[in-house]
């Protein structure tokens, strides 16, 4: 109900919870414009329950620069003013889409008709 959570799905079968046994990269924050991504690593061994997430940077990063990446959370669900608004995005970028969730279809681009 809240919206905060440290869970991270791994593969269908196994989901991180970083309350247990996590690093610091739990406290990592979304932006709807990143500048990390999340990657699942497989286990080369095929040993699914031992797959690691691996934080990359999609840019250069500045020194002492907030690392962020899109946290694109899917919910099985119709997306609803409410979920909308429990899982809301204060990461404050122009291009920020209020929400967390990840778009059911493709977010318009309005900057390209001249409106914002």
């Amino acid at each position: 109900d809240t919206g905060h959570t440290f869970l991270f799905t791994l593969n269908e079968r196994y989901v991180i919870d970083a309350n247990f046994e996590g690093n610091v990269a739990r406290w990592i924050n979304h932006s709807c414009v990143p500048n990390c991504r999340a990657v699942v690593e497989e286990n080369q061994q095929g040993r699914r329950r031992e797959d690691r997430v691996l934080i990359e940077s999609l840019r250069e990063i500045a020194a002492g620069e907030e690392l962020t990446y899109d946290y694109g959370i899917s919910l099985g669900e119709r997306l609803t003013p409410r979920l909308k608004k429990i899982w809301e995005c204060r990461c404050g970028h122009a291009r920020c889409i209020g929400t967390m969730l990840k778009p059911k279809r493709k977010p318009v681009d309005r900057s390209k008709n001249g409106t914002t």
